[in-house]
C-alpha cells in the first residue's frame, strides 16, 4: 500500500484530479500519450462532479503510472505503451494483487500524521488528499504562470473558484508589475532611448 499511496500523492499533485471520483474512476484505457511537435504528452480522461475533460498531466506522472504498472501482477508483462494502446478496462490504482484499495485516504492522513505534516501552518485546517489538488494549483500559478482561465479548465472548475481559493497568491503572481521591474530599462536600453 505504501508504494501506491506514494504514485497516488505524485499523481494527484501532478495533475490536479480529483481525489475519489475521479482518481478511483480511472482506468488505463482512459490514459494516453500523444506527440505534438516532437514532444510527448501523457492525457488523461477524467469523470467526476463536472462531467468527462481531458487534462494533460506534468511530465514526470508517466514515471509514477509506470512504477504502478510494473507492480501490477496481471498486466506488467505488456508493454507499457501497448497498455494504453489496447484501452486495458482496469483501474489505475489498484494493489499489485490488483485489489483496488478503499483505505487511500486513511492511510494517506496516517502518512502525514506520522510526519508531522497534518496540519497545514498557514490555515490551520487538517491536511487531507483534497490538499494535494490545492499544491497542483499554487504549483501551476506560481512557478509554471499558468493564467487563471487554462487552470480552470484543467481543474474542472470555474475561474470565480481559482479567484476564490487563490487570490491570496496575486501579489507574488503580479510581484514584477507591482515593483515596476517588468518596466524598468536596462542601463543599455535607457541610453539608447536617450539617443534617440
Amino acid at each position: 500500500m505504501r508504494h501506491l499511496m506514494r504514485d497516488y500523492v505524485l499523481i494527484m499533485a501532478n495533475t490536479g484530479m480529483r481525489h475519489g471520483t475521479e482518481a478511483l474512476n480511472l482506468m488505463w484505457k482512459h490514459v494516453t500519450l500523444f506527440e505534438d511537435g516532437g514532444q510527448q504528452y501523457l492525457e488523461m480522461s477524467v469523470s467526476g462532479k463536472t462531467g468527462r475533460r481531458d487534462i494533460i498531466c506534468r511530465s514526470g506522472t508517466i514515471n509514477y503510472l509506470k512504477r504502478i504498472h510494473e507492480r501490477s501482477e496481471d498486466i506488467r508483462h505488456i508493454p507499457f505503451e501497448d497498455l494504453l494502446k489496447q484501452r486495458v478496462d482496469l483501474p489505475v490504482f489498484r494493489l499489485p494483487d490488483g485489489t483496488v484499495s478503499k483505505n487511500i485516504h486513511q492511510t494517506f492522513r496516517k502518512f502525514v500524521t506520522d510526519a508531522g505534516l497534518i496540519t497545514c501552518p498557514r490555515t490551520g485546517q487538517n491536511r487531507t488528499l483534497y490538499s494535494l489538488r490545492h499544491t497542483y494549483a499554487t504549483f501551476a500559478l506560481l512557478n509554471d504562470g499558468m493564467d487563471i482561465h487554462a487552470l480552470a479548465v484543467q481543474m474542472g472548475t470555474s475561474i470565480g473558484m481559482i479567484e476564490r481559493h487563490y487570490s491570496h497568491l496575486t501579489p507574488r503572481l503580479k510581484k514584477d508589475m507591482l515593483t515596476g521591474k517588468r518596466y524598468e530599462l536596462s542601463r543599455e536600453e535607457y541610453h539608447e532611448k536617450d539617443l534617440q
